[in-house]
């Protein structure tokens, strides 16, 4: 059997039989990948206790043909994320970004930037606060890297653009289409959500602005809350159901704002940093 090298994320792990684990891999230059790792929780020499959820390691393994489950051979590991581990919030974020990739990424199908992009956000949540933004940013970004990017920038109907657009009393997106529909094109259609062009605006640009600047833009509290409403329906009716981590995320993410509301009435919270403070970059007009 041919031997392979890479690196790769384990997204998912499972014990099976007596000693060993089946074990999901996103790889950087195969994609998702499902494997047995033989002995994995007797052996602490070839696996080192590497192969927990978040872990980044470099994996050697054997691969017949194609086909069927990949046997790890070894890895080194070459980050675990700690910090997230102590922290149950992140633990529930970074549970929701691997269940993410898992349900979107193909079998075998490599995507080195959905690779680059989960771990970036999966760096970012173990070294600063958890921000409701990072959720939104990963989301978008996955949308778009797995095929599944909505059309934010005419109505899907009448084909008119943002500056036409601004000249309409209201706008929605339709979760059936992936895209924007104007008011007058929105007669007796359903799964309709409405929307301002700002945040269709911000959607659009973190879809294709480049990972190293997309943390520039930024969420007014409008395009936040918008945004939280969109996304996961969006995500939920692509895949055809509801992410098991999703209920866990809402759950957090509205102690999160109960939290910052009564300990902190400016709406700053240390442990979860929200958007009232930022300024409004993803305005129409500007």
């Amino acid at each position: 059997m041919p031997l392979f090298t890479t690196n790769a994320i384990v997204t998912r792990s499972l014990n099976y039989g007596e000693s060993d684990k089946i074990i999901t891999f996103f790889t950087k230059d195969f994609g998702k990948l499902k494997g047995i790792a033989k002995g994995a929780r007797r052996s602490r020499k070839r696996f080192q206790n590497a192969l927990g959820l978040f872990s980044h390691l470099r994996l050697v393994f054997f691969d017949k043909e194609g086909l069927g489950l990949v046997r790890a051979e070894g890895c080194d590991i070459l980050h675990s994320f700690p910090k997230i581990k102590e922290d149950l919030k992140k633990i529930v974020c970074g549970n929701y970004y691997l269940e993410l990739v898992n349900e979107m990424a193909g079998e075998r199908e490599a995507n080195q930037e959905a690779f680059e992009v989960l771990l970036s956000c999966l760096s970012n949540l173990e070294e600063a606060n958890l921000q409701e933004e990072q959720l939104r940013i990963f989301e978008i970004r996955m949308l778009s890297l797995f095929g599944y990017r909505p059309n934010m920038k005419r109505c899907n109907l009448c084909k008119r653009d943002w500056e036409d657009l601004k000249e309409i009393p209201a706008v929605f997106f339709s979760l059936e289409r992936g895209a924007l529909i104007c008011e007058p094109c929105s007669k007796m259609r359903n799964n309709l959500i409405p929307l301002s062009l700002g945040t269709a605006r911000l959607i659009e640009k973190i879809s294709q602005t480049e990972l190293c600047k997309v943390e520039r833009l930024r969420f007014t509290p409008q395009a936040l809350s918008e945004s939280r409403e969109l996304l996961p329906k969006f995500i939920s009716y692509q895949l055809g159901k509801e992410l098991k981590s999703l209920k866990a995320i809402k759950d957090i993410e509205w102690r999160f704002r109960f939290e910052a509301r009564a300990e902190h009435p400016a709406g700053i919270n240390p442990n979860f940093e929200t958007s009232a403070n930022f300024q409004n970059t993803n305005d129409p007009n500007k």
